[in-house]
């Protein structure tokens, strides 16, 4: 089954097109990044502060692509997936990115990992970028995109055990930064009671 059988598939808006200065007649809006989308998918917890702003008119806010929880997006150049949260809702979602809202039978989780993790699926956007100058993904390659789609209960316990996973890697990784700092002020004590 392809992918816009069971989805829609456009493209972020291009920043450029719509930055305005600020004034009574714009709104400040969050941007989406890529830095943040990889963030979110490393099993690091560390993350910025930095968040990035863009000034739009406030006429056009409605036809803007503004991140919602379920939706799932691709970044067209680093080919990886993320299905967006709670924390995300709002950010103006550029140009870098295609924007796939599932319908029905598709559950965000799954697909976020069959995208990421899929061997065949990761084939096959190889194959998309490879002999060309610009190696970035199409929409209309992602709308051809081969999925499999199984039944929604096996979906959705793919995609809670993937989460489930993530979250893990990330405690461990978190657990290894606590060790280290603590094991590094302990041997900073040792070096103090020694000079005293």
């Amino acid at each position: 089954m392809n992918l816009e059988q069971c989805a829609s598939v456009v493209q972020g808006v291009f920043l450029s097109r719509i930055q305005t200065s600020p004034s009574m007649e714009a709104v400040k809006l969050p941007v989406y990044t890529l830095k943040e989308m990889n963030e979110w998918l490393s099993p690091d917890p560390i993350s910025s502060e930095y968040q990035q702003d863009i000034h739009v008119a406030k006429d056009r806010l409605g036809s803007l692509p503004l991140a919602k929880e379920g939706l799932v997006l691709i970044s067209l150049t680093g080919q990886r997936a993320v299905a967006l949260q709670q924390e995300h809702v709002g950010k103006l979602i550029p140009s870098n990115f295609a924007i796939i809202e599932p319908s029905s039978e598709l559950h965000p989780d799954y697909l976020e990992w069959f995208i990421n993790e899929h061997p065949d699926c990761r084939r096959q956007l190889k194959i998309a970028t490879q002999g060309s100058s610009v190696t970035a993904l199409s929409i209309q390659m992602l709308r051809t995109l081969d999925i499999i789609l199984p039944p929604m209960d096996v979906q959705m316990k793919i995609g809670i055990i993937h989460r489930l996973l993530h979250r893990k890697n990330r405690l461990l990784q978190e657990r290894m930064v606590w060790e280290q700092q603590y094991i590094k002020q302990l041997l900073m004590g040792y070096l103090e009671e020694e000079s005293r």
